[in-house]
């Protein structure tokens, strides 16, 4: 819904959801061991996680502890977090927010 004022000054305010900036990033652990001469004995890798953070204009309704945030493409995405949310309003610009959220991808 848009509002606007008439008078002298004009205010717009945006009622939909862009975002500007996605990043995510992916790590696993990994366990290392040597063979019987000390060279290189094999790994495992255990425990993949995954972080992702999302900035805007317009208005979200995401909050602490919601699940029902979608991850990037390419990532694979069980279960996803989010641990923060942030929104900004100003009266020169659009509302904006920011939320950053974990990812669990062997989580379901």
């Amino acid at each position: 819904m848009s509002a606007t004022y008439s008078g002298g000054i004009g205010i717009t305010l945006q009622s939909d959801t862009s975002f500007t900036k996605v990043t995510a990033s992916e790590k696993l652990e990994v366990k290392t061991y040597m063979n019987s001469t000390g060279g290189f004995g094999g790994m495992a890798t255990f425990d993949p996680t995954g972080e992702m953070s999302c900035e805007g204009i317009g208005t979200t309704s995401v909050a602490v502890g919601s699940t029902s945030v979608t991850g990037p493409s390419g990532m694979s995405s069980g279960r996803i977090i989010v641990d923060s949310v942030e929104t900004t309003q100003k009266n020169d610009d659009f509302h904006g927010f920011k939320y950053t959220a974990k990812i669990f991808p062997n989580a379901s």
